[in-house]
């Protein structure tokens, strides 16, 4: 068995229906809840633990644009203007993880956080959710070709498709602004996690989309607390809770660790 379908195998262990919470099987391609029989899809080896009435609002929009971009994403860091690898450098020193630790990033896009970590040493077994389709298929060949194993899956960040206190580390990078549902995101990246994991989530804070900057200029003026850091979303229970800027303060980074362990 090639490292590939080890990972594949690996991931189908822990996923989970997130609507019933039931594990899933795999039976003849499919992904089956026997005990309510609902099944779900596997797309080039991914599955596709998500239903079409489940996306709508943001997120539905957020799907449909990130599918299209997913042609042209990469481009956007390899373009010295952005200074996203500066910014993803900035990322990999803040960011914890020891070598075997669990690792998820609940939207995975193209997986450039990914190879920001392999290229820091970072030696994670690690595991990426989102929700566009067009993102997981270009993380696909991308991890393919950078050599990383990652188990991949398309799912909602809002209603993870995995098991309860699987992960030592969870993250999310760009995207959490516009979710439907902030809290539920949060709530579900804890429930994911193990006692004593550590958590980060990190946004566009005002400052990225100033108006007098060029991408400021190209996007709508957000509504109120849109891009402010997540912290009334936080549990109380939650330890060393953190807010920074980051990148020059065009991104806000929020941590935190579940307690126990």
């Amino acid at each position: 068995m090639d490292t590939e379908r080890a990972k594949q195998t690996e991931i189908l262990n822990l996923l989970r229906n997130p609507n019933t919470g039931n594990t899933l099987a795999l039976e003849n391609g499919m992904l089956a809840d026997r005990e309510t029989g609902e099944r779900f899809s596997m797309r080039n080896g991914i599955p596709v633990i998500l239903r079409k009435e489940d996306v709508f609002g943001w997120n539905r929009k957020q799907q449909r644009g990130y599918d299209l971009g997913s042609y042209f994403y990469d481009l956007l860091y390899s373009l010295s203007i952005t200074g996203f690898k500066q910014w993803l450098e900035e990322l990999a020193e803040i960011f914890k993880v020891k070598a075997g630790e669990y690792v998820l990033e609940t939207s995975v896009g193209t997986g450039q956080q990914l190879l920001n970590l392999k290229r820091h040493g970072v030696q994670g077994d690690f595991f990426g959710n989102d929700i566009s389709f067009g993102m997981l298929k270009k993380c696909q060949k991308n991890l393919k070709a950078w050599g990383i194993d990652a188990g991949l899956v398309q799912g909602n960040a809002e209603a993870l498709p995995f098991g309860d206190g699987l992960f030592d580390v969870v993250f999310h990078v760009g995207g959490f602004n516009f979710f439907n549902d902030k809290k539920a995101a949060v709530d579900e990246m804890i429930r994911t996690a193990k006692p004593g994991a550590k958590l980060y989530i990190v946004d566009e804070s005002r400052e990225f989309i100033n108006p007098s900057s060029l991408i400021g200029r190209l996007m709508p003026e957000p509504e109120p607390g849109v891009v402010d850091p997540p912290l009334e979303h936080i549990p109380d229970d939650m330890l060393n809770v953190k807010e920074q800027m980051i990148f020059k303060r065009k991104f806000w980074l929020v941590s935190f660790q579940k307690p126990g362990g």
